[in-house]
């Protein structure tokens, strides 16, 4: 029985501890105000999620590296695609600024990420 339990215990704690080592996904409290089209917070997490990008920082250890949505659906001049924009964090730093695109039905189809000075 202790063979059984003993595991069992150790693999639960495994599990539920990942969640408080990991990373974040978080919103500015303004970040719908640039989008040209309306999403939710929980379509706008699924869709930033897929970008291998965002999900990395997402993983991260630690409670200071993660991902900021700083921008919902919109177009920009100089981007005319429509896209979420996603800060990433390492260490409370802001290392790379993602552009997170989506089609006309708001479904992801790409990233593009670049560090920032």
């Amino acid at each position: 029985m202790r063979k059984i339990v003993l595991p069992a215990i150790a693999a639960l704690f495994l599990m539920t501890s990942h969640n408080a080592m990991a990373g974040y996904l978080d919103f500015s409290s303004n970040w719908d105000a640039p989008s040209t089209k309306p999403m939710s917070k929980k379509a706008a997490s699924n869709v930033v999620m897929q970008c291998s990008a965002v999900k990395a920082y997402y993983s991260m250890a630690g409670q200071t590296s993660g991902a900021m949505v700083v921008a919902g659906p919109h177009e920009t001049p100089t981007d005319k695609n429509t896209h979420l924009t996603v800060r990433l964090y390492k260490n409370n730093k802001h290392e790379k600024s993602c552009h997170v695109y989506v089609n006309t039905k708001l479904e992801y189809t790409s990233c593009s990420c670049e560090y920032v000075d």
